[in-house]
């Protein structure tokens, strides 16, 4: 169970879980890690601008951690982790393609702003636009 927390260790309590949560990018580790409840952060991060971008903070650094570890994995043998990092790293390159075909004819418009309101309506209805058999 958390130990109280007072006003002359809380800035020592939020200072280890930010540590921990640097580490291992869990609250609920973090918190026990720390001595406090998952309430107790959550109001503090609601509250306290500078530590609710420590918090972020220390999660982009836990993120970092993993990504390196994926990087070593990866080049030591997980095909499977090497495909989703180039695909995060070039995902023009890399990214899932489909080939839909169809025999039917096909427009599609881009821009919502050149549809009609009849057309708006006729998709909002789910009727779609144009659509002709």
């Amino acid at each position: 169970m958390p130990k109280a927390i007072t006003r002359s260790n809380r800035a020592t309590k939020k200072d280890k879980f930010l540590s921990a949560l640097s580490e291992s990018g869990i609250v609920g580790a973090a918190c026990d890690i720390a001595g406090i409840g998952r309430r107790t952060v959550y109001e503090w991060r609601s509250v306290d601008d500078a530590f609710a971008a420590k918090w972020y903070e220390a999660l982009q650094n836990a993120g970092e951690r993993l990504e390196a570890e994926a990087r070593k994995r990866a080049v030591n043998g997980s095909d499977t982790l090497l495909i989703f990092l180039l695909k995060g790293i070039y995902p023009e390159k890399y990214r899932d393609r489909y080939d839909v075909r169809s025999e039917n004819k096909v427009t599609v418009k881009h821009d919502a702003d050149s549809l009609s309101d009849d057309e708006l309506e006729a998709i909002a209805s789910g009727r779609g636009v144009g659509v002709t058999a």
